[in-house]
């Protein structure tokens, strides 16, 4: 809570190893921007210091482990975004951006500045930094991620309604990451990694939920817009799935055409082994999803707003023919004096 007496403002948290840090940080902090990202890459933030004082690389940006590693590498920093008496009546409103490991810093100048930057994989994670040769077999996609996530002390939120079965998989000299990455594109689920924490989930359940933001044209928290469409692969009506097990020389194979589809577009064409009629079908109303989801988007600059996540639905007016429901694919937030937010957003599918 804060005094309801005081004018609207915005506040950064920010703790290392469990102890709030704020304090210290104020009167350095230039700048804080985090981007929330709701799939395939992973959230991250970046931090500025004025140091024309020395004193970041002199008693920290210096200070080194034994073996010579750098002590920064790997810490951890929990941020978060408060804004102050929004609605002057005292009540906060709390953007819990979650926890970091550095990853880089920048020592620019002059004047003399610091950035950090760090991301939501851990620093020495097994996730993104080895590479390796192995088989899966017998197995499933959320029994891959939960081996990949307990490998790299991270945790698993299987959200996704569909575990793919897999005889066998190579990972050729691939990390776990971008080998999970893989999979879930050929599965048509996506995934997320977040303080932490591996995320894999379906984007059409994330779409059906009520919007929570609307976005009017003419009102003073827009500063900007844009939008955009395309038909170049994204357009599809149908999609159709096929698969010859060349063993049993037996062809699987199924259509799927959404209720709402365009007569005019094209017929998806995907080959990719599966194990039945319904396992096919299900994949192609996927990977049709996948492809589509991306013909309309838009991009919106904000008077920042902690609300703003990725992973919301908005509905947009006063547009005109790009009115309607959409889903956050990107927020970032932006404090630099000022407090604005940026999102990107894709129109939501509707029947598939």
């Amino acid at each position: 809570m804060s005094d309801r007496t005081l004018a609207r403002r915005t506040a950064v948290k920010l703790y290392s190893k469990g102890k709030d840090i704020s304090k210290d940080l104020s009167k350095y902090l230039l700048s804080l921007s985090f981007t929330d990202k709701e799939e395939d890459e992973t959230d991250d933030i970046s931090i500025s210091l004025d140091d024309r004082e020395g004193k970041w690389i002199k008693d920290w940006l210096n200070t080194k482990k034994a073996g010579g590693k750098r002590a920064f590498k790997g810490t951890e920093i929990h941020a978060m975004v408060v804004q102050k008496n929004p609605f002057t009546n005292g009540k906060d409103k709390v953007l819990d951006c979650g926890v970091f490991e550095i990853d880089s810093v920048n020592y620019t100048g002059p004047p003399d500045k610091l950035t950090i930057k760090a991301t939501s994989i851990p620093y020495k994670a097994k996730l993104r930094q080895t590479k390796y040769n192995r088989e899966w077999e017998n197995t499933t996609l959320k029994n891959i991620a939960g081996k990949m996530a307990k490998r790299s002390g991270m945790k698993l939120m299987y959200l996704s309604g569909s575990n793919p079965k897999y005889k066998r998989r190579e990972q050729k000299n691939m990390t776990d990451i971008a080998f999970l990455r893989r999979l879930c594109k050929r599965a048509g689920i996506s995934l997320k990694v977040t303080s932490k924490t591996i995320v894999l989930f379906d984007a059409a359940d994330f779409e059906k939920k009520q919007e929570v933001k609307k976005l009017k044209k003419g009102k003073g928290n827009i500063l900007s817009y844009s939008f955009s469409t395309k038909t170049a692969d994204t357009a599809y009506s149908s999609c159709h799935v096929i698969y010859t097990d060349p063993h049993k020389k037996k062809t699987i194979e199924a259509t799927y055409t959404p209720k709402n589809a365009n007569s005019d577009g094209q017929k998806l064409e995907i080959k990719q082994k599966v194990s039945s009629k319904a396992e096919a079908l299900e994949l192609a109303k996927k990977m049709l999803r996948s492809k589509n989801k991306g013909e309309t988007t838009a991009e919106f600059t904000l008077v920042g707003d902690v609300d703003f996540v990725a992973g919301i639905t908005v509905r947009v007016y006063g547009y005109g023919e790009f009115n309607g429901k959409y889903i956050v694919e990107q927020a970032t937030h932006n404090i630099t004096g000022g407090y604005k937010v940026q999102i990107k957003l894709r129109s939501c599918l509707e029947g598939y």
